[in-house]
């Protein structure tokens, strides 16, 4: 289930994964990510709490398909929070960033743990 988060600004999109993350919840993401584009936002940024999310619930057809998507749309990605609790997904961010950071579009990929959510929130805004 996707919900999504108070406190981002016009140019962010920010939301909490909760129990499984399935198709539906991937479409949503598109859905919002669309809307940003639709209205001439060019770079999104975006904040992504993964802390309640269950990987064992989660379909890897949604997983795969938010993947193409992100590959598709990497012209458009600015700054991306992952908030969570474990290092290992801080570990799987930094391999991420390596591919995806980019000094000159400002893409660049961050994790920080649940109790740096504002300081995520914060980050996205920028």
């Amino acid at each position: 289930m996707i919900k999504l988060l108070d406190g981002a600004n016009e140019r962010a999109i920010a939301l909490e994964i909760i129990g499984g993350y399935e198709n539906d919840d991937e479409k949503s993401i598109e859905k919002f990510f669309e809307e940003k584009l639709s209205v001439g936002i060019t770079t999104i940024n975006m904040l992504v709490k993964i802390d309640n999310m269950n990987i064992t619930k989660s379909s890897w057809k949604a997983m795969w398909n938010d993947g193409l998507y992100a590959v598709k749309h990497m012209k458009n990605c600015g700054r991306i929070a992952i908030v969570g609790n474990s290092k290992f997904e801080e570990f799987l961010i930094k391999i991420d960033n390596a591919f995806f950071h980019s000094e000159k579009s400002g893409r660049s990929e961050k994790y920080f743990v649940t109790s740096q959510l504002d300081e995520a929130m914060g980050w996205i805004n920028e």
